[in-house]
């Protein structure tokens, strides 16, 4: 009697942890995502950016890591208060889950084609390096857009329903299995390593290239930033691909409810750490890049200054008519 009374005092306390958590990191991770991701696209769409091919990969990520926060981490907060849509409209339902997994995966998607841009770029060969152009960057990004939004998460729409307790899930455990599969197929797993492999190679190609040539500056600063990204997507990717890989081998079996109140935090807290990535991205540049600094605080500069100049015009426009209608009041009483 004791001990069920102690699992369920456990349970009820790791359910609050994961209902706190809901409370604090979705809204944290919105603020700064949006910060983040609006400033970026501003940077890299600057005249002297926007004509690099990594730059519009960026751009890409940063527009697509925008709508991945808004999509992935406002219903939840929202079923905090009874207000979530997505658990009242089955369409609405997988919509939110399909725009979730196919734009996490079209984010990752946009950096590891900016570490392939990179590796292309550093080459020795001239013609891989020519395959590093704006126009194919474009070409490229509209093909993994397509790809994206057909192929791998369609069953979304047959595999995620409202059950009766009212909560947006997947209908079987078969699709549950296959979600996890192919988002590590796609997105948390193989994708990772891919990145850190042509980043290797991009490495020992700078290294190369600045024997022969100690002009390429730009390439090598582009390179650091987008090598530290992925230092860092691949810090964040681990917890939520352990929880799948944890969750693909436990599917059938049968756990107590101390063990599904323990899984659900576990799940809580590793999906929340992988959208850390797509809040931060911003600041990860602002911290490896000396010209993206610079550029923000352009930007920052010129917004300010703008700011400066509406005040600056409002002021005498309102001192005139304060003036203007004293002088009448003047002319009345006299």
């Amino acid at each position: 009697m004791a001990i069920n009374t102690t699992n369920s005092s456990t349970i009820a306390y790791l359910n609050f942890i994961t209902n706190e958590l809901n409370h604090y990191i979705p809204i944290s991770c919105l603020i700064l995502g949006t910060i983040g991701n609006i400033l970026n696209i501003l940077v890299f769409t600057r005249p002297s950016l926007r004509t690099n091919p990594c730059s519009l990969y960026f751009v890409t990520g940063s527009v697509v890591n925008f709508l991945s926060l808004y999509v992935g981490l406002v219903t939840p907060f929202l079923g905090l208060y009874g207000l979530d849509p997505t658990q009242k409209s089955n369409i609405l339902c997988k919509i939110r889950y399909y725009l979730r997994f196919t734009t996490i995966t079209l984010s990752t998607w946009c950096i590891l084609l900016a570490c392939f841009d990179r590796f292309l770029s550093s080459s020795t060969n001239v013609n891989f390096r020519s395959w590093s152009s704006l126009h194919l960057a474009k070409r490229i990004i509209l093909l993994a857009s397509i790809i994206c939004f057909i192929f791998p998460y369609t069953h979304l729409f047959y595999c995620y329903s409202i059950n009766e307790n009212n909560i947006c899930t997947y209908t079987n455990n078969i699709c549950k299995l296959s979600d996890d599969s192919i988002l590590l197929i796609c997105n948390s797993g193989i994708p990772p390593i891919l990145m850190v492999l042509i980043s290797i190679l991009t490495v020992r190609n700078i290294k190369y290239l600045n024997r022969i040539n100690a002009h390429r500056r730009r390439d090598v600063q582009l390179s650091r930033i987008l090598l530290v990204q992925v230092i860092f997507l691949v810090l964040f990717a681990i917890p939520i691909t352990v929880q799948k890989i944890y969750s693909c081998t436990t599917i059938f079996a049968k756990k107590s409810e101390l063990t599904i109140a323990i899984d659900s935090l576990i799940y809580q807290i590793s999906t929340e750490i992988s959208y850390i990535n797509n809040s931060t991205i911003f600041y990860i540049y602002s911290l490896t890049i000396k010209k993206f600094r610079k550029e923000v605080t352009h930007i920052l500069s010129i917004l300010f200054t703008c700011q400066c100049n509406k005040t600056n015009i409002v002021q005498p426009i309102t001192e005139k008519l304060k003036s203007n209608h004293n002088e009448i009041i003047d002319r009345i009483n006299k």
